[in-house]
């Protein structure tokens, strides 16, 4: 200690502390410069500081005592340049240093630390429809106008992985740098997951996606700008860690990032599917070559977070909860196989993409199957009747156009899984023990099936879209069904054809479906050829199916008999039924052994059969038909006929409006019967579809 004048000790000018700067690297490095000139001068006083730059008119700069002290010891940015190259002169020449390569050096730093910009943007300004397109998470369904209310993304349904991600993000948020890669197959929830943890990191924190120019070199090449408290998002981690040129530089530029304090606390997050992880923590055998992801191996070692497939059962109590909230979830929960729920949500999707943007062929196959299966074709859809189906949803052009292999390749496109779901069309693969089919089937994908009825409608329309235009299914597709369509589903698609005025094609189909052994199929078919006055095999057709233990057939064939004078036929066709059944049909023993009148007939027929007939709730609209259908054979009757009809389709039964109208064009009212299938009873009535076909000719 030095002593003044007086004799006394002289104090020492208190040293200026370092600045502490972590990040930017500019900052960081225009700061220490500073401070080692400033130890290099010997570390003068601001006040000599100060004087010294008031000598010196030639600089630029003319900081004042408090600006010197913040220019070396704030961990902030000087305002002005011209100030810190004043400091930095004076204290070059108290060092003995080179002025103008102190100078340049320092205008450098500062210019660079001006201009220096973190990666990334705060997190704090990501909403939903940032994150679907920024940060890749999947779109999930949409529910039609709900979507506005409840914003982009569907309700999160936390799981059990979920808190070791939030404990790695957690030792973030308290300065401890960390990874965590979640692996798990395509559309589990590893994105979204991700940002759920991520989001609720306090004011400060910032997210960088590095994938400009590409992926890999964004990551080594703008790493510099990573500021602590950053999250490094690796969404598809494979991109950046399995790149064979740039993996090492990725890897080893993300374990720097890592490992340097003055870096930290930055949090790396990634996803990757299993197949991918597999090849990334595979360690080759030494004589198989160099191995290329050393590096990457080294970085994600222990920092894997399984993602599962499936919901568990307590992951699904919980979801059925939240769902309450969120019809998207609800519907997902509804429709998701065997608890893929977050598959569902993000499936969808695209699997709609995946149908509308199909090439021609692949698109008609889709198309083909979507009307197969509303029509009532059962879900293994054979591939013979897709391919023969197709080419009625194919133009001219592009049916010319197609290559000799175009159904192998439309079938390569609809089949490929989507974000973990089925295809738009998969095949169906037999199981061990089950038999396997004489060709391959397959399945369209449930929510295409739905998107298919939606769009396209089924017979008959609602009120409100009357003037929605109508599509008739292609003759190709009806003639493919009738080739090809499983035995088991005919009866059904003959009953969709038959409601369409397809009366050839329902007569075609029910007539295969009989023969394969399909007893629903023999009424309907009677009752199709009752209209078209073919009596003779009206009555044989009634006859099976009585036989077969069909009340109704039952009920008609007595009456139809008994009506053309052969009433031992009748009480034939009684009997051979009562002895075909399990037990003795509803009220038959009061059947008079000679049904010589008529009006007896009908009142059997109506007490016996059609009051007394249990029939399901699919035979229902045919129970309608078959219990009004006989007053028709007087036309004194046909008033009362439709007055009960009415009252039948004004209490929901819409059956009943089509049998009217049927009624009215069977006694010559054509007219009144075209109009009622137009407008209903009142002007607001629903329109049905049909296209007539007529019979055969006998």
């Amino acid at each position: 200690m030095s002593r003044n004048k007086g004799g006394g000790p002289t104090r020492r000018p208190r040293r200026l502390e370092r600045a502490r700067v972590k990040w930017p690297r500019p900052l960081r490095e225009l700061k220490d410069l500073l401070y080692e000139a400033y130890l290099a001068a010997n570390a003068p006083s601001l006040d000599d500081m100060t004087a010294d730059i008031e000598a010196d008119d030639n600089l630029a700069g003319a900081p004042s005592r408090d600006t010197i002290s913040r220019t070396i010891s704030s961990p902030n940015l000087s305002p002005s340049q011209a100030d810190a190259v004043s400091i930095a002169m004076v204290l070059a020449r108290r060092a003995a240093w080179d002025e103008g390569d102190l100078a340049a050096r320092v205008r450098k730093l500062w210019t660079e630390a001006g201009m220096y910009t973190s990666a990334g943007r705060p997190i704090s300004e990501f909403d939903d429809l940032l994150v679907l397109d920024r940060l890749e998470v999947h779109p999930a369904l949409d529910v039609g106008a709900a979507i506005g209310k409840l914003g982009a993304l569907p309700a999160y349904v936390p799981r059990e992985f979920d808190a070791r991600l939030r404990s790695v993000v957690s030792a973030a948020e308290s300065g401890q740098s960390g990874i965590a890669v979640l692996v798990g197959g395509s559309s589990t929830g590893k994105t979204r997951a991700c940002w759920e943890a991520v989001k609720q990191l306090p004011d400060g924190w910032r997210l960088w996606h590095p994938i400009e120019p590409d992926r890999p070199s964004a990551v080594f090449g703008q790493s510099d700008l990573v500021a602590p408290q950053t999250v490094v998002w690796l969404n598809e981690a494979q991109d950046y860690l399995l790149d064979q040129e740039h993996s090492a530089q990725v890897a080893s530029g993300l374990r720097e990032l890592l490992n340097t304090p003055e870096r930290g606390p930055v949090l790396v997050l990634g996803t990757i599917w299993p197949e991918q992880w597999d090849a990334l923590a595979y360690v080759p055998v030494p004589a198989t070559g160099s191995d290329l992801y050393s590096q990457a191996r080294q970085l994600v070692t222990n920092k894997s977070i399984t993602v599962p497939e499936v919901f568990t059962v307590d992951e699904l109590k919980t979801a059925e909860v939240t769902a309450t909230s969120d019809p998207r979830l609800a519907e997902a929960l509804r429709h998701s196989e065997q608890g893929q729920v977050t598959q569902y949500l993000a499936g969808i999707p695209a699997l709609v993409e995946r149908y509308r943007t199909a090439p021609p062929a692949a698109k008609a196959l889709i198309e083909a199957a979507m009307d197969v299966r509303r029509l009532g074709h059962g879900t293994a859809l054979p591939l013979a009747l897709l391919e023969a189906a197709a080419e009625g949803y194919l133009t001219d052009t592009q049916w010319d156009l197609l290559d000799d292999d175009w159904l192998e390749q439309a079938l390569a496109h609809v089949a490929r899984p989507v974000r973990g779901t089925r295809g738009p069309l998969s095949r169906i693969r037999p199981r061990r023990g089950q038999a396997a089919p004489a060709q391959p089937h397959y399945r369209l994908a449930d929510y295409l099936e739905q998107h298919g009825r939606r769009s396209i409608g089924t017979v008959p329309r609602a009120p409100d879209a009357r003037d929605a235009p109508v599509v008739p299914v292609p003759a190709h597709t009806w003639d493919a069904l009738i080739d090809h369509g499983t035995p088991a589903a005919r009866a059904s698609l003959a009953r969709a054809a038959h409601a369409r005025g397809l009366l050839r094609i329902a007569m075609l189909l029910y007539r295969s479906a009989a023969e394969a052994g399909d007893t629903r199929a023999l009424r309907p078919a009677a009752d199709l050829l009752r209209v078209a006055d073919r009596m003779e095999e009206v009555i044989a057709w009634y006859q099976r199916g009585a036989e077969s233990g069909d009340l109704l057939a039952l009920g008609w064939a007595v009456l139809l008999l008994t009506r053309h004078g052969r009433t031992d036929e009748a009480f034939t066709c009684h009997q051979r039924a009562s002895e075909a059944s399990d037990s003795a049909p509803l009220g038959m023993d009061t059947l008079p052994e000679k049904m010589e009148q008529i009006e007896a007939a009908d009142a059997w027929v109506q007490r016996n059969v059609v009051d007394g007939a249990r029939v399901t709730t699919e035979w229902a609209p045919l129970m309608l038909r078959d219990d009004y259908a006989w007053l028709l054979q007087k036309p004194t009757r046909i008033a009362e006929a439709l007055e009960r009809l009415r009252l039948h389709a004004e209490a929901g039964n819409t059956g009943a409006m089509t049998l009217a109208a049927d009624l009215l064009c069977a006694a010559g009212r054509v007219e009144e019967g075209r109009r009622l299938r137009q407008y209903g009873w009142e002007p607001k009535g629903w329109i049905a579809e049909r296209w007539e076909v007529p019979l055969p000719a006998r």
